[in-house]
Parts: C-alpha cells; structure tokens; sequence
C-alpha cells in the first residue's frame, strides 16, 4: 500500500547519523502543551490510535521504538546504521517548542507505533519526516500523521512542506503524491527532494475522505460481520441481558465461533462458559460485556489480552449523572488505547437477514429480509424502529442501534452501508448529533446512489440525551434543517413518517420523475386528497375524482390503467373508499400489479371498516410486492412526498471547489496571530485590521476616513471623492439610516457641513465618532455572515438586509468551502432574495458578483478557524458588481473543529 514504507529523515537527523558525536543544537525551552492536536485515529485495518504531540517523558519508549525497527528502517530513517539513539539525540527529538519544532507520537497501548516530525526551515517553509514500525506498516499512520502534522503547521503559518527521501524508497514518496498534494520532486545528490505546500486541495480533501470511508468501513465490517463472538457476563437467568445476547444469536442461525463467559455456570443451554475472559482463545471479533458499569474497564483489559478487535456494550453507564459521564469516557480512552471499537453504552445491537443472519440484540426476532437498512441511537428509539418495521413488515438488510454513539456514531455505520450493493434504501433515527458536519458529508456522497431518509433530532444540544457528548451549537434549528437538506437526506418528522417512506421505497423503489395522478372515487375523497397534495408541493398532472364508487374492483382497476399509461404519471395516489362489497384485497393485488408493469410507484388510502382494513393490512406486511396502504388522505400523501423527494433529492455538488488564486493566506495568518486573544477570550478586530484581513481574501471594503468635525470630514471627502456617506461608528447605528446613524449621497461640502452638524445634533446621545464613507452604487444590501460553530463549524449565513428579514428568519444557511453553483444556490436560497431578480422597477443585481463574495468568505471561514464570527454588512450588490460596505470580525483561540482536514476519532481524547 501506498505508506508501506521505511522512514526518512531531516536534515538535522541525518546529521545525527553521519557524525553521532557532532554537538546538536540547543534543545528548545518547552512550551505550553497543544492538547488540542491529541487526537483518537482510525487505521485502515479498522482499528484505533492515538496520537499526541511528543513529551520529554517520552525519550524511554522513544528508544524502544527505535530499537524495534529492523536495520533496514533505521537506515533509511537516519541514512546510516544506528542501532540506539543517544542521550543527546534523545533530548533533541522530545524536547521541542511546538512551534518551529513539532514531533507527534501514535500510541497503542504504552506503546509507541508510529512517529512524525516537522522542523521550520523559514517564516512559511518546514522540512517533515515520519518513522512507522515495521509492525504498523501499511496500516495509514504516515498519511494520518501527515494529515495532522499539515495541520498544525498551518496553524502557526507554516505554508510549505519539504523533504529529502532516497530514490529506492519509494513508498515514501508515494505518501506525498498520494496525498493529492501537488508535490515537486528534483534529483540532488542521490537524494530526491521534495517540495509541495500543504493547503487542503480539492484532491487532497477527496483523498483524505476516501481513506477516511476505507477506515471506518472496514472497522464496522469487523463489528457488524464477526466470525467469533464472546459474551461476557451470561448468566443461567434468560432474561438477564447476557441471556437475551445469547438467545438472538441462537435464533437468528448464526454459525460463527461463540465463546460464553459465566460467574455462575460451567455450561448455559449447551454452550461451555468459561469462569473468566483469559480462558477464552483468542483472537475474537467481537466481545458483548453484559455487565455493571463498575466492571466495564477491566474486561476491556482482558480482552485486549486475548485479541478482541471490537466492543459490543449493551448496558446502560447511568450517563445522566457526572460520574456516568466520567465512567464513559474512560470505557472510551481504554478501549482506544488497545486498538478496539466501541458500539454503545446503551445499544441495542445490531442484526442482519437473510443467508448470513446475525442478531446480536436484544431483539427477540429478526425483521423480514429485504433492502432496506435501518440504524438509530438510543435502546428506546432502536426498539421503536424494530416495531415499525415488524408493524409495517418492512424488508430489512441490517439494523444498528449505537447507543450513546460514545465511539462508533451513525457517520460509521453510513460508511459501511455505503459499499453494500444490497442496500436500496436506508433510514435514520436521530436524537443527536456529533459531528453534523461529517455527517453531511458522507451523506451527500451517499445521495447520489442511495434514498436516506432522515428523522432529524429535536435540537441541536445536549440537554435530555443522558450519554450523548455533543456539542452545543449557537445556530437556530433551521440552520441545522438547511444544511442536512443540502446533503440530499429526505427529512422525516416522527417515527412514523420516517417508516412509511423507508417501507414505501424498499417495496417500490423511487418514482421515475415528480409527476402524481390523484384517484378517488368519491369527490370528498378526492378533495382531501388534493388538499393534502397542494399542501405537500405535489406537481399534480391528473385529478380524477369521479371513478365510480362500485363493489366491481375492475373498476378502480380501468381508472389506474388510464393514468399509468407512458408519460402519463410517476406515482399514484388512489383514494378508495371501501364499498364493504367484493374483493377488496384482490383489486390491491390487481392494483399493484398494474402500477408495478407500469413501472409507476403507487400509494394507496383505503376508507374501511375496521376488520376489512385489518385484513389488508396483514396481506400488506406479509407480501412486500403489494403498495403500502393507509388510513387517510395525509398519511398516504405524506409517504408519497417522500417517496418524490428520495426521488429528487438534489444531485450532489459534484464541482470542483471555487479557487480564488489571488487569496493571500499567508498574510491572513499574519494578522491572525498578531491579534489573536488568549484562551477563552474574544477580541473584535478594529476597522483597519479587518479591511486589511478583507484585503487578505479579495474582499475590499469602500474606503472610509475619520470626520471628528465638519472640516475633517470635509477633507476626508475630497480623499475619498463625492457623493459619499456620513456614518456613525457606534455598532448600532452604523447601518441604521431610520435611527439617524446615516446619512447618504452627500453630493457636496456644503451638504457635508450640515448633515455633520444635524447628525451630531441628533445623536448627542453616542459618543461614537463619525466617518465618512464613499457611496456604493444603487442595489439590493444583503447581509454576509460566517460563524465558527462548536457543533457544525464555519456556517456562512445570507440574507437581504433589514429588520423584517431577521424578524421573519428569512435567512440561508451552508457549509464552506463551496463549488461555484453551491454559492449561486446559497444567493438564491432566501425567499426575499427575489429582490436580486429586479423587483418594482429595479434593476436585475449581479448575482454572479455576490456569489463571489460568498465563495471568498467561505474561503476566509475555512482557512481562519479563529475567526469566531464575522459579518458583512450590508454587501450592496449593484447592476454591476457587490460592494462591502461595512465588515465586523471577531477572534477567539482555534476550535478543535469535529470535521477539518485531519483524521480524527470524535469522544474518547478527541473531544
């Protein structure tokens, strides 16, 4: 694989080699510790990792690792023999400033696995090195490692990565080209050097998430698809949770290795149990621990002692209390620290049908086999969705409850389905979520391909969740429906809903195209048909309301046929009251078989008495070819939406990212760090630092000069060139013409002199001085705004300017970096931005130049994640071009962001 490789060194290393006893630099003074660049890190074996910056401590394992490698890794890591480090090497790799010298560490266990280093060559330029155990090679730590290492130069305005590798190690260099770096190599000297900056690329984003999806796949193929199973703690008693792990894999066939760990039994129903874990032969796929919280930390020890790869924990850890959630994550920290994957506390369990059959549940029965896939987080919610389905009888492929998701979330499972060609259709149940960011993502990816519908969670934050460790957004709910709706996910209000539509598109699949025949036959059926219809967005092309109300089911049968003909209809909504004579069941049966030789999607309201209802919904739960059927209008119309939505989900953003190639990142840093307050403090930026951070990213501000008094301002206006805009500074009013804050087209020094005077007449009251600005041309003010938000990250946020808009919440709202057509969308998304189109005499404004705005400050969001929040106001966008009028922006310490570009494992010691 492209990281099977020897390591190779910088320059000062290779010194170290070549003449050992040449007296090295002076070892750095140490630093303040960047916990935040601790992360948990997934393998592509599918197991985990953790990786921390270096500690002096750390020079005793340290050794060891280098006394590990073969002699052949040493040499290509140091360019000569060197069977120890010194002491004063030693001191040289550990003792570092986290600044111009960075070093992090891979851990499995006490032990280290993996190292990566960069030194600074120059303010912009550092030279990187990595050494991987010959053990852990071709597992993904040096692409890992370089992921991270990326990022945390960036953070202190490192720009470029260099290094010197030999030409026989290939894989080496392979690490760099692969990375989808644009990389530079040149031949000097037997040695290959190599060249490349580390900004995130459109390439390198797709490869990281490509390697990303290998990883966590392959971690839920072990966890879903054991081969050997251990489940500690079942006891003589069936109704013990241990007893019912063992009685769903009894049930569902399974005929893997099954180990039984039991206090209290040397055999349970005819399976030997062994008194402790270090009885049992390992290795293990996977281990359910069906025991008391208190007991959860030393089984994982045991069974990383036998070689268990994943954790199965069904349990609940009284995670509502602080020593719950303390007990948690710790159970996530061991289990990490050994390699292994966590599903729970608090899971279900998973279970799939048909010819491989698991159950590893508390489930008492597998669902029907079909194509759909269904997953959801809490026990309670888990149980309700197997309900669902088992009501609906819904073909399921696999189910997944994670529980409180303290390691393997909802983002894992996503990636695994997504490589199973069995899956037509996937349902989601929410009550949180970790990394919404992530999760949009893999969805939008998913999309192209793959139905997923979506029962969103009730908020954004903790709060009622006992165990889910998320964290708390600033956004309004709407923000949070806008981006998942950008994703391509069908969004599903209950249980119910998302059920209906899962069922209704695992029978049918989606419809062809957006067209609906309503059919009813009796007019007040047909009007509740049609007004739900209306209400839902429906593109109705046929409303037949007068089929006659007959006992004769070939009837209906004739009215379906006319509209199911060719380019006709897509999917048909038929409204039957029951005549409670004939064969209802058999004109369904007859219906579906039209609709499905017609290859239309058809859903069914049937009005009955309760027994005749009764009866067809058993032949609908048994016979999966029969179209779903319901009881009234809105919930046969609403399953329909759906069904029409899975079907026009939006295509995925498949353009290439927008580039700005006159962006200047490296001056952007430099005003960060000028600037940047200390932990937990906030600074907003005065006007000359923001234009020139605005500057930084192609976004110039109107120029604006000082007027402390008329003549200063008179001044400033001949500088500036009339007309021009006196302004008050203070925040409040700087935008606020109807409070007296502004004053516009001043055409002359005479009109200056007495809108200076009148304005500091009015606005005695502010102490804030005045300014003069030059006036923008006649346009739409719009409002551009970024966030840094601890749950979704950098959100840029668009709406038209004015009171009314924030008031009605007529905002849009999307994730950076975007394509140039996801920034067009993002502009048109407001419903007020209908003004853009040109409205009541204006004319059309130039979306194409506010679209650019949008992309540029996305950029900034993206690139600068200390910047807490920024804001542009208004953003005149013109007949020709869009002009910043006004610019706030704060900073803050870096976020430690849940879904940049760097791998990293959320909970445990990844916060």
């Amino acid at each position: 694989m492209a990281d099977r490789h020897g390591p190779f060194p910088s320059p000062s290393e290779r010194s170290a080699g070549r003449r050992s006893r040449r007296r090295g630099a002076p070892a750095p003074a140490p630093a303040a510790y960047p916990a935040h660049w601790e992360a948990d890190i997934a393998l592509r074996d599918g197991s985990a990792a953790h990786l921390r910056p270096i500690l002096p401590e750390d020079a005793d394992a340290l050794q060891d690792f280098h006394v590990r490698q073969s002699e052949h890794s040493r040499y290509l890591r140091f360019f000569a023999p060197m069977p120890r480090l010194s002491p004063r090497d030693l001191e040289r790799f550990t003792v570092v400033d986290h600044h111009d010298r960075v070093a992090l560490v891979v851990q499995r266990g006490e032990e280290i696995i993996a190292v990566g280093r960069y030194d600074r060559t120059s303010p912009e330029e550092a030279e990187v090195a990595f050494n991987v155990s010959d053990a852990s090679q071709g597992t993904g730590l040096a692409s890992v490692l370089l992921e991270h290492l990326a990022a945390a130069a960036r953070e202190v305005g490192i720009s470029v990565f260099t290094a010197e590798v030999l030409p026989q190690n290939a894989r080496m260099l392979s690490v760099f080209t692969d990375a989808g770096f644009d990389v530079r190599r040149v031949l000097d000297d037997g040695v290959v050097m190599v060249t490349f900056r580390i900004d995130p690329t459109a390439r390198s984003l797709e490869v990281m998430a490509e390697r990303e999806h290998r990883a966590e796949a392959r971690a839920m193929e072990r966890l879903l698809h054991p081969s050997s199973v251990l489940v500690v703690g079942v006891s003589t008693r069936a109704d013990s949770i241990g007893g019912r792990v063992l009685s769903a894999l009894e049930g569902s066939g399974w005929q893997g290795d099954l180990h039984l760990v039991s206090r209290d039994a040397f055999e349970v129903r005819g399976h030997l149990a062994r008194p402790r874990i270090a009885d049992v032969p390992g290795p293990v796929d996977l281990a359910v621990i069906a025991l008391r919280p208190e007991s959860w930390l030393e089984a994982i020890e045991e069974c990383a002692a036998i070689g268990v790869r994943s954790v199965l924990v069904p349990t609940e850890g009284h995670t509502d209390s602080v020593e719950g959630r303390r007990r948690q994550r710790e159970l996530v920290a061991e289990v990490r620290r050994h390699g292994m994957r966590l599903l729970g506390p608090g899971s279900l369990g998973v279970l799939r049908t048909g010819e491989d059959a698991l159950s590893v549940s508390l489930s008492p029965r597998l669902p029907r086999p079909g194509t759909a896939a269904v997953a959801g987080q809490s026990s309670a919610l888990g149980a309700m969705l197997l309900a669902g389905v088992d009501e609906r009888g819904t073909g399921v492929h696999e189910f997944v409850a994670v529980g409180n998701r303290a390691d393997v979330s909802l983002n894992d499972v996503l990636q695994h389905w997504e490589d199973d060609e069995r899956i037509e259709v996937i349902g989601l149940a929410l009550e949180t979520m970790g990394n919404p960011r992530k999760f949009t993502r893999i969805a939008r990816r998913l999309t192209r391909s793959t139905p997923v519908v979506v029962l969103r969670p009730p908020g954004l934050r903790v709060s009622g969740t006992p165990g889910h460790d998320v964290r708390e957004s600033s956004l309004p709910r709407r923000a949070l429906d806008q981006v998942l709706a950008s994703s391509g996910v069908v969004q599903a209000r209950t249980v119910d809903h998302l059920l209906d539509v899962v069922d209704a598109v695992s029978r049918q699949g989606v419809p062809k195209g957006p067209r609906v025949a309503l059919l009813s036959n009796t007019a007040a059926l047909g009007a509740s048909l049609r007004g739900a219809a209306d209400e839902a967005g429906l593109q109705i092309v046929i409303d037949d309301r007068n089929v006659p109300l007959a006992a004769d089911p070939r009837v209906m049968q004739r009215a379906l046929t006319a509209v199911a003909g060719p380019d006709r209809a897509d999917l048909i909504i038929a409204g039957v009251i029951d005549p409670l004579a004939g064969d209802h069941l058999g004109a369904l049966r007859e219906m579906a078989t039209i609709a499905r030789h017609s290859e239309v999607a058809l859903v069914v309201c049937l009005v009955s008495e309760r027994s005749r209802f009764q009866e067809v919904h058993e032949a609908v739960r048994e016979d999966l070819a029969l179209a779903p059927v319901h009881v009234t209008p809105a919930l046969a119309v609403r399953a329909a939406a759906g069904m029409l939505a899975a079907a026009e989900r939006p295509a995925a953003d498949r353009e290439e990212l927008a580039v700005r190639e006159d962006v200047d990142r490296a001056a952007a840093r430099r005003i960060v760090e000028r600037h940047l307050p200390p932990v937990g403090e906030r600074v907003t930026l005065d006007l000359e630092t923001t234009r020139a951070l605005l500057a930084a990213y192609g976004l110039p501000l109107l120029p604006s000069l000082p007027a402390a008094d008329a003549e200063e301002a008179v001044r400033a206006a001949s500088t500036v060139g009339y007309p021009v805009a006196l302004k008050s500074t203070d925040p409040v009013l700087r935008h606020r013409a109807d409070l007296g804050g502004v004053r516009l087209d001043i055409t002359d020094a005479v009109q200056l002199r007495h809108a200076h005077a009148r304005m500091r007449e009015d606005l005695s009251f502010s102490s804030a001085p005045l300014e003069v600005q030059s006036m923008a041309p006649t346009g739409v003010p719009m409002v551009v705004r970024s966030v840094e938000d601890p749950s979704l990250g950098p959100v840029v946020s668009l709406s038209v300017a004015g009171d009314a808009t924030d008031l009605l919440e007529d905002i849009a709202y999307a994730i950076p970096p975007f394509s140039q057509r996801a920034a067009r969308e993002l502009v048109d998304a407001p419903a007020s931005a209908v003004k853009l189109s040109g409205e009541r005499g204006l004319p059309p404004a130039d979306r194409d130049a506010l679209a650019d705005v949008v992309v540029r400050t996305g950029l900034l969001a993206e690139d600068v994640p200390e910047l807490a929040s920024f804001e542009l106001y208004p953003v005149v966008v013109a007949r020709e071009g869009a002009f910043v009028v006004g610019a706030r922006a704060e900073l803050a310490p870096a976020p430690n962001r849940t879904d940049g570009a760097r791998r990293a494992l959320l909970g445990g010691r990844s916060g």
